[in-house]
């Protein structure tokens, strides 16, 4: 996972530790699509404690329909 900034590891973050600074992205192995998703949209109605990774198995690919291996990835926002 790229991580930049003071990210754990991505096994290790929940849906209680994003920010309004963090960017999620989630990427398909399939065809590539890479698309931004707000972090208050993965937390609809889920626990603060929930993990990523335990999302991940949920996903679906808006592009191809590819529901394996997608992943999140979560950066730092740009300041500028």
């Amino acid at each position: 996972m790229e991580q930049k900034g003071n990210i754990p590891p991505r096994y290790a973050i929940r849906l209680g530790d994003l920010r309004h600074w963090h960017v999620v992205t989630v990427t398909c192995p399939t065809c590539g699509h890479k698309g931004r998703v707000e972090a208050t949209t993965l937390g609809r109605s889920r626990p603060d404690h929930t993990r990523l990774m335990d999302l991940e198995r949920k996903l679906r690919c808006r592009q191809c329909g590819n529901r394996e291996d997608n992943r999140i990835l979560v950066s730092m926002a740009s300041r500028e």
